[in-house]
């Protein structure tokens, strides 16, 4: 039989399920260090809404009457790739954001509650978070929230504030954690309520007072409790899924540099440090030139992108510098992460089960250095529902809020450009303007207004996106050239002059087997990069693996780059392995020539 859903749409259309995940954050509008405070809302770095009056909840009930708008009556639109009418529901998958803002969003207390965390029941007074029992329990996941529970919970809270008992709703948010700041508004409305009720008469009874205080309640209008409970196949107490950016690197990895810091290192430790972080070798990883002065200067005001870096290479540089327990922490912390930030998932049981023991060991490292840490920071604790949300959402890297933090960014200039008398309309129609640019460059379709036809920009305007580099970067896009293997791209000639073939040190490497060797005098320029067969840019300096004339692999160092007329050759120091020594001992120089019958094979070893 038909899906019951084709009744939605007509016989030619096609039907289709968006799933788009909203995020919510307060972000400045000014330039300068004086905070005005908004609260945005965009989802797939969509710009939705953002007001500096507003709270998040107030804009997702109006986003929550999109969603639920389009189960009824989805939207039309039009499908560029079949070129057939469509229509499309939405659907929330999850919710995105910092710990603070999914706390929120689950209608959780947060994190100085009794029971702290947002995703499930752990939790107790503080002497009880200090028993064996509770301190265990810390390091799992407990009994689950859920929407329905989180509902129930509310409706007891506004039943008891219609019967005026303030210590009672106290109570039952201490007791379960569950705390709405939508109902909370209107808790304290009907105590205050059932208060001016009881001093008017004094011998009504408290039934009775409540049975006023409910019809009044039911009287008014707007939303009485979290509208995120109200959207179908949405759980905010589940559907907030580890954040990568807030709970691993501003969390874990900010908590273990601040313990080294504050523990551990002196000043000659930091200078120390320093050195070693500058000297770092950071090819093939993918993150921007290593400031160690500025961090450690400003070691405790480091942001993302530097607790980023120092989750990659701090535990090569600091086993001098650590206690024993202290190391193991940090390798347990490396150990964890490497697997985290993974895009793909081949065998989902094999790698939930390293995720498991990843996190047990972290848990574990860090009571042995810090066993208060995992009762006051709940992101220790979240970690135990690591396996539960790639379960749920995948890799987590696709859950990474870093890119909506950058679009913070285009929100804060549309501010400061705004015509300041209405700044959230006029940055919703900057917004909009900007959508509409990316639309018609992307190839998309509208409805001619005489015509009422689809229609969409001609093949100049759609070209635009396919050959202006400088449009396809303000958009976000830039076409991959593909790479060809062995192709060795040569420095600028400004800075680097070309070199005489017996200057170089291929000419001192060659050897008879690789055949006539070029004229002394003939100049080559030296090469950038090369690009390997797997197809990663390595450059000078750089650790590969390649085979040599008689197709063996050989591991080396590259030494040099040298082109010229579509020739081009790659010197390697190579290393060999002795297998009594432990240690890498430099042998000869070998020398490599690529053409179309050399297979090479080249990898980043970092």
């Amino acid at each position: 039989m038909p899906n019951r859903m084709r009744t939605l749409v007509d016989d030619d259309e096609d039907l289709f399920v968006i799933m788009v995940s909203p995020w919510a954050d307060d972000v400045s509008g000014n330039k300068s260090k004086q905070y005005n405070k908004h609260m945005n809302m965009s989802f797939h770095v969509h710009y939705i809404s953002s007001s500096p009056h507003a709270s998040s909840a107030e804009q997702f009930a109006a986003f929550r009457d999109h969603v639920k708008s389009t189960e009824a009556n989805p939207v039309k639109t039009y499908n560029a790739a079949t070129k057939r009418n469509c229509r499309f529901i939405l659907r929330v998958p999850g919710l995105p954001a910092d710990n603070p803002q999914q706390s929120k969003e689950a209608s959780h207390m947060g994190s100085n509650a009794n029971h702290p965390c947002q995703k499930c029941h752990w939790g107790g007074t503080t002497k009880e978070k200090e028993t064996e029992q509770i301190y265990h329990e810390c390091h799992l996941a407990g009994a689950l929230r859920s929407a329905e529970e989180i509902r129930m919970n509310l409706q007891k809270q506004l039943q008891l504030a219609m019967r005026g008992d303030a210590e009672g709703v106290k109570q039952l948010q201490r007791a379960t954690g569950t705390k709405d700041k939508i109902a909370q508004y209107w808790i304290e409305l009907l105590v205050q309520k059932f208060q001016e009720l009881k001093a008017e008469s004094q011998r009504r009874t408290v039934d009775d007072l409540a049975s006023d205080v409910l019809q009044w309640f039911l009287a008014q209008p707007g939303d009485k409790m979290n509208p995120l409970l109200d959207i179908a196949g949405l759980d905010p107490s589940q559907d907030t899924p580890l954040e990568l950016l807030h709970t691993i690197l501003l969390g874990v990895i900010k908590y273990i540099w601040h313990h080294m810091n504050t523990e551990k290192w002196s000043d000659t430790d930091r200078h120390l440090l320093a050195i070693c972080l500058q000297s770092t070798d950071i090819t093939g990883l993918t993150i921007p030139p290593i400031r160690a002065a500025y961090m450690i200067q400003y070691k405790n005001n480091l942001i993302g992108k530097h607790f980023k870096t120092l989750m990659q290479i701090l535990v090569f540089h600091i086993h001098e510098i650590s206690t024993p327990e202290q190391f193991t922490l940090i390798k347990a912390a490396a150990e964890l992460c490497a697997r985290l930030w993974v895009p793909e998932i081949d065998d989902m049981d094999d790698y939930l089960a390293q995720i498991e023991i990843a996190v047990a060991n972290l848990l574990n490292a860090f009571d042995a250095v810090d066993p208060l840490q995992i009762l006051t920071k709940i992101k220790l604790h979240l970690l135990a529902h690591t396996m539960e949300d790639v379960r749920r959402f995948g890799p987590l890297i696709r859950s990474s809020t870093e890119i909506y933090e950058a679009f913070n960014g285009v929100f804060r200039l549309c501010s400061v450009y705004s015509n300041h008398l209405a700044p959230s309309r006029d940055i919703a129609r900057k917004s909009a303007s900007m959508d509409r640019v990316k639309h018609i460059l992307s190839g998309g379709y509208w409805v001619d207004s005489q015509s009422k036809q689809w229609v969409q920009a001609g093949g100049a305007v759609l070209d635009v996106l396919q050959s202006d580099r400088g449009v396809q970067r303000h958009l976000g896009w830039v076409s991959q050239t593909a790479a060809v293997p062995g192709k060795v791209e040569p420095k600028p000639l400004r800075k680097n002059p070309t070199v005489e073939w017996e200057r170089s040190a291929a000419f001192k490497q060659w050897s008879a087997a690789n055949g006539p060797s070029p004229q002394p005098h003939s100049l080559w320029r030296l090469g950038h990069t090369l690009s390997a067969q797997s197809g990663d840019a390595v450059r000078v300096s750089n650790w590969v693996l390649a085979k040599d004339l008689q197709e063996r692999t050989v591991f080396g160092r590259i030494s040099e780059l040298l082109t010229a007329d579509k020739t081009a050759f790659v010197t390697l120091e190579q290393f060999v392995s002795d297998p009594t020594l432990f240690s890498h001992q430099p042998a000869s120089n070998s020398l490599y020539r690529y053409n179309t019958t050399v297979e090479w094979e080249a990898v980043n070893l970092q």
